[in-house]
């Protein structure tokens, strides 16, 4: 559970973070973890730090990380933010190699409400990778005066923000260690510079339940344009866990396509 005042900060600025929500403990054995998923993806063969490696869905595949989704620190986040009968949007895990550009999902006019949770298991500070943030830059204003940031550009290498590098851009930058959470919203301006190639970037996101037709509609065109979004793993279908189950039970009466894997 979180405070009015956190939910206020997130409303406001467009994230949030909790320092410390996992012990550091429970932060190896997420490394630990996560480490197996890879390497079990790249048929044991060594990391070569050549490109980012990414693993979607991501979360299920091994126990404590399967379970993170519905710990009541996690859980009750969800409540807070959209409500007890939001759904799971995905998992994902990534060994990031280079930059995370600045980008920014467009404001949702659907009424769809989306929640993202950043784990990060490498210390990380300004200059090293950790999250930037551009607070408050998730309400779109008339003129939207970031509108020339809000997609990865194809000139990324050339691009110069208000005539700024990337890393000169004004932000709050999100300094973490093994153990911190990051919540935010995609429609928020964010990237990530600096740091060495193989950082642990994880997340997952949870959705609002659609209520209108409109609403329903912009789920299932997400679901049309997009891969792994929205398509939960079996062996969380199948869960014993009662809030996994309900978390993807409406994507099944949905038809949705389930994860294999």
């Amino acid at each position: 559970m979180i405070t009015a005042e956190q939910i206020a900060h997130y409303e406001t600025f467009g994230f949030l973070i909790l320092r410390q929500l996992f012990t550091p403990e429970e932060a190896t054995i997420m490394r630990e973890e996560a480490d197996d998923i890879f390497a079990e993806d790249r048929d044991g063969k060594p990391f070569s730090g050549a490109e980012s490696q990414l693993v979607q869905p991501f979360f299920h595949r091994r126990p404590f990380l399967s379970g993170v989704v519905a710990d009541d620190r996690i859980y009750n986040i969800g409540v807070d933010l959209l409500g007890p009968d939001f759904l799971l949007s995905g998992t994902e895990g990534r060994l990031r190699v280079g930059p995370t550009p600045w980008h920014a999902g467009r404001e949702e006019r659907s009424g769809v409400r989306h929640v993202k949770f950043g784990v990060y298991l490498d210390p990380l500070t300004k200059d090293t990778g950790c999250l930037r943030i551009i607070p408050g830059t998730h309400v779109l204003g008339s003129p939207d005066l970031f509108d020339q940031m809000r997609d990865i550009r194809d000139d990324e290498d050339r691009f110069r923000p208000f005539g700024l590098e990337s890393t000169e851009v004004p932000c709050v930058p999100l300094e973490t260690n093994p153990g911190d959470i990051v919540v935010f919203t995609e429609s928020v301006l964010h990237g990530s510079f600096g740091g060495r190639p193989g950082r642990h970037q994880h997340a997952f996101s949870f959705l609002s339940n659609p209520t209108t037709e409109a609403e329903l509609e912009h789920v299932f065109a997400t679901y049309k344009k997009t891969k792994f979004s929205l398509r939960p793993p079996e062996s969380y279908v199948n869960s014993d866990n009662s809030r996994i189950r309900r978390m993807v039970s409406k994507m099944v009466e949905w038809g949705f396509d389930t994860a294999k894997v």
